[in-house]
C-alpha cells in the first residue's frame, strides 16, 4: 500500500465509485482507491481519449450535487465567499490544454536489485495525460470574493491552499495563483464535456506547468494563508525527493523532511510509447519510434534526441505541439509534445535495438543519464533517458 493513499476499508465506502468512467484498457494499480495508467496506444494521443486520462486517487470518490455545492474562497481565519456553479460560470471561460504529471511516473524503473525497491505505486510510463481543460481563472473568483494581491501579499499572505471535499490539501505559491500568464482555473469542463467525477466534478483546480498533485479535485474550498499548509502532501515525505543513499525514512528526522520544499515544478522528462518493450522488428522494415516529452514551469520542448544503438550515436525527432500558443519562449508550453522519428531497420543490425530519447526545453536543460545518481527511496521524477528494447529479427521469424 502506498503511504501517501488510506487504506481500502469497508467495501461499502466504494459502492458509488464511476466505474463508467473507467477504460477497461487502463492498466490498474490499485482498485480502491482506483489508481490506473492509459496503455502507451493512449499515451500517443495528444489529447488522452475519453476515460483513458490517467487516475490517481487516495480515497473513495466523492458524491456530489452540482445545485447544492459551493466553492469558498477567503482569507485564513475569516470568513470564506461562497461561490455557485452559475456564479463561476459568470466568468469569461478559460480552454487551455495542460498535461498533468504525477511525480511518481516511471517509479517502476528505479525497481532494481541494485537499487533497491522504492515507496509507492509502481507507474510505468502512464501517470501522465494530457486534456483540454475549461474554467474560470482563479484570480477572478479571488477578485470577485474581495481579495487583492498586493494587499494580501502585503499583509503577509504567500500562499493559495486548496481543500477537497476528501480532506486532501496542498498549498501554491500566492503569486502563482494570481499570475495572468499563469492560466490557474477552477475547471467544470475537460475536453469540452462535463468534468467527471473521476476527475473532480463539479470543480477542480488545474494549475499549469505544477506538478499533477497540486491540481486538487472536488474542490471545497481555497484559503489564503501565510504558511503552506501541513500535512502529508505538503510538508510530508509525499513530494520530497530524499538523497539516493537514503534507504529508510527513519534514518531522517521528520522536522528535516518537513524543511525540505515539495516539489511543485516538473523537469524536463520524455519516454517512449512505441516500439513496445521486447517487441519485435524486421532487419530491413520501417519502424517508427513515438514517444511524448514534458517540462513544467511552462518551459517549451525544442529538442528530442533519439538514439537506436544505447546512446551511442542520436538523432532528432519530428516534434508536434498541442497548439500555436505553447511555442518557443511563450512561457506558456502547459503541454506536453509528441514526438516521432522513423529508420530502417539495419540489416546488419544485433540482436537488439537498444532505443533511447532525451529531450531538451528552452532552457536548455537535459535528462540525466540514469537513475542511480536520482533514485530515491519514495520513487519519485524519474526524469532519466526514457529506454525501450526491441528484439531485431529476420521477416520468417515474425
Amino acid at each position: 500500500m502506498d503511504m501517501t493513499q488510506r487504506e481500502e476499508g469497508a467495501a461499502s465506502e466504494w459502492v458509488n465509485e464511476p466505474v463508467e468512467e473507467r477504460d477497461p484498457s487502463l492498466l490498474m494499480h490499485t482498485e480502491r482507491p482506483f489508481n490506473a495508467e492509459p496503455p502507451n496506444s493512449a499515451l500517443r494521443e495528444m489529447i488522452t481519449p475519453k476515460g483513458k486520462h490517467y487516475r490517481r486517487q487516495h480515497t473513495p470518490v466523492p458524491v456530489v450535487d452540482e445545485d447544492a455545492y459551493r466553492v469558498k474562497v477567503g482569507y485564513e481565519g475569516k470568513e470564506l465567499h461562497p461561490f455557485s456553479m452559475a456564479e463561476l460560470r459568470q466568468h469569461p471561460e478559460r480552454d487551455i490544454a495542460v498535461t498533468m504529471m504525477c511525480t511518481g511516473n516511471r517509479r517502476s524503473e528505479y525497481n532494481t536489485e541494485e537499487d533497491g525497491d522504492t515507496m509507492g505505486l509502481p507507474w510505468k510510463n502512464g501517470s501522465i495525460s494530457t486534456a483540454r481543460w475549461g474554467g474560470t481563472l482563479l484570480a477572478d473568483v479571488m477578485r470577485a470574493a474581495g481579495i487583492d494581491q498586493d494587499s494580501a501579499e502585503a499583509a503577509g499572505y504567500n500562499f493559495a491552499t486548496f481543500w477537497g471535499i476528501e480532506d486532501y490539501h496542498i498549498s501554491v505559491p500566492l503569486r502563482k495563483a494570481f499570475d495572468k500568464h499563469g492560466d490557474v482555473i477552477l475547471a467544470s469542463k475537460m475536453n469540452g464535456e462535463k468534468l467527471p467525477r473521476d476527475h473532480g466534478f463539479p470543480l477542480r483546480v488545474v494549475v499549469p506547468g505544477y506538478v499533477g498533485a497540486r491540481s486538487v479535485k472536488w474542490l471545497d474550498r481555497v484559503v489564503l494563508t501565510k504558511e503552506e499548509t501541513v500535512g502529508m502532501h505538503q510538508r510530508g515525505i509525499a513530494y520530497k525527493q530524499l538523497p539516493p543513499n537514503l534507504k529508510d525514512i527513519t534514518e531522517i528526522p521528520k522536522d528535516q523532511i518537513e524543511a525540505l520544499p515539495p516539489i511543485d515544478r516538473v523537469p524536463i522528462t520524455s519516454a517512449i510509447t512505441a516500439p513496445e518493450p521486447d517487441s519485435q522488428v524486421k532487419r530491413g522494415d520501417s519502424l517508427t519510434i513515438a514517444g511524448y516529452a514534458y517540462s513544467g514551469t511552462g518551459h517549451a520542448v525544442i529538442r528530442v534526441d533519439v538514439s537506436i544503438d544505447g546512446g551511442a550515436t542520436w538523432e532528432q525527432a519530428e516534434i508536434m505541439r498541442a497548439d500555436e500558443t505553447q511555442g518557443l519562449r511563450s512561457g506558456k508550453a502547459w503541454a506536453w509534445v509528441q514526438w516521432t522519428y522513423t529508420i530502417t531497420v539495419p540489416k546488419e543490425a544485433a540482436g537488439t535495438l537498444d532505443i533511447c530519447c532525451k529531450a531538451v526545453d528552452d532552457q536548455y536543460n537535459q535528462q540525466p543519464h540514469g537513475i542511480s545518481a536520482i533514485w530515491n527511496i519514495r520513487g519519485i521524477l524519474n526524469t532519466s533517458w526514457g529506454r525501450v528494447q526491441a528484439h531485431v529479427v529476420d521477416g520468417s521469424r515474425l
